[in-house]
């Protein structure tokens, strides 16, 4: 299992670097315009480790270099508000399959922002999957945020994703509600 620690500014490339080798690395993406660094960035991760860097995580190989990472909002609007104002800008002359995607998951999340305040993305390199370091990232995020007072954390995740679905499940998730290509998926965090 890797190391996990807190995100470092000096993570930013390997942890953008993993967000698109991952996504380009799974065959549940295919066929999908999802593979354009101008649009994967600002939705799935810039936002997270720009405006909220204390809720990251990363998981680190020997040499202390990012392998994967749990990044988080812990509070759906606040995210909803500064994503609408700084970030989809930057996504709004893009392919609009793209957009109408970005647009989905702030309609989901925010279905279920009152029972789960906090959403994650998690990815790690091929290479360093199994062996517990998800579920270990997954557990020190939740740790995080119950420290913090959150009372839950959701995700979302396509439904064609079996094995991501297998892992959250394991890890504590229930499904929230089936959109058809998609899932809503939550964790109940107990407050400390």
């Amino acid at each position: 299992m890797a190391n996990i620690r807190p995100y470092r500014e000096t993570d930013k490339y390997n942890v953008q670097r993993i967000c698109l080798q991952t996504v380009n690395d799974e065959s549940v993406f295919e066929g999908l315009d999802r593979f354009n660094a101008d649009f994967l960035l600002p939705v799935y991760n810039d936002y997270y480790t720009e405006q909220e860097p204390e809720n990251c995580f990363v998981c680190t190989d020997e040499n202390d270099t990012a392998v994967g990472y749990v990044i988080c909002s812990e509070d759906v609007k606040k995210w909803r508000r500064i994503f609408m104002k700084e970030y989809f800008p930057r996504i709004r002359h893009k392919h609009l399959g793209n957009r109408t995607t970005a647009i989905a998951e702030i309609a989901a999340h925010s279905l279920f922002a009152r029972k789960y305040p906090a959403h994650l993305h998690i990815d790690i390199l091929k290479e360093y999957r199994g062996g517990g370091t998800g579920t270990k990232l997954i557990e020190t995020l939740a740790d995080h945020l119950a420290k913090k007072g959150i009372c839950g954390i959701q995700l979302c995740v396509g439904n064609e994703n079996k094995k991501a679905i297998r892992f959250y499940k394991r890890c504590g998730f229930k499904t929230l509600a089936n959109f058809g290509t998609g899932r809503a998926m939550g964790l109940k965090i107990n407050i400390r």
